[in-house]
């Protein structure tokens, strides 16, 4: 391969990158649900014991009640099913490594997806986190495909002092 033919290789493999992640940008800041699970997916609990499970049953009421579907929770998974970083069809809850999140950060909501298709989900939670009020129904709704939504009162607004109990799918 000459040098003019790697230049031009990589100059359209860094385009297609970028206008990929564009894309996707653009997508999620469109769309309140922007991602969907082919089937209803297991949350599993690998944060520990000290994790509520009345806690995480609530934030699950929360969505059931609203059209979203779970397959079922597993509060005491075996240990070996927390070994893998994530897992094909499942929400993982764990605890974060204190150097993992921003000091301002109480959780964060990774989603591993091909195009609009949820394959599996890690929610880590700030040592203690989970007790906040509605903090777990809005990291559970990332999990389930939610994005940001910047009204003061929803359950998705990205400001927790901002949060509040209400959904609906208009993003303004």
């Amino acid at each position: 391969m000459t040098l003019k033919n790697f230049m031009y290789t990589l100059a359209s493999g860094i385009l297609g990158f970028t206008l990929g992640l564009s894309g996707k940008i653009i997508y999620e800041s469109t769309s309140v649900h922007a991602y969907q699970w082919s089937s209803a997916p297991i949350i599993v609990n690998c944060y520990g014991p000290e994790f509520p499970e009345a806690a995480m049953i609530k934030a699950i009421d929360y969505w059931t009640v609203r059209g979203y579907s779970i397959g079922f929770y597993e509060h005491s998974p075996p240990p070996s099913v927390c070994k893998s970083e994530w897992i094909y069809g499942m929400i993982v809850i764990r605890k974060a490594s204190f150097w993992k999140l921003a000091p301002e950060t109480l959780a964060q909501t990774r989603r591993y997806t091909s195009l609009d298709v949820l394959k599996g989900a890690v929610i880590e939670y700030r040592p203690g986190s989970y007790n906040l009020d509605l903090l777990n129904e809005h990291e559970l709704g990332h999990a389930l495909g939610m994005t940001h939504v910047e009204k003061v009162g929803h359950i998705m607004h990205p400001i927790y002092e901002k949060m509040g109990d209400v959904f609906d799918l208009e993003k303004e």
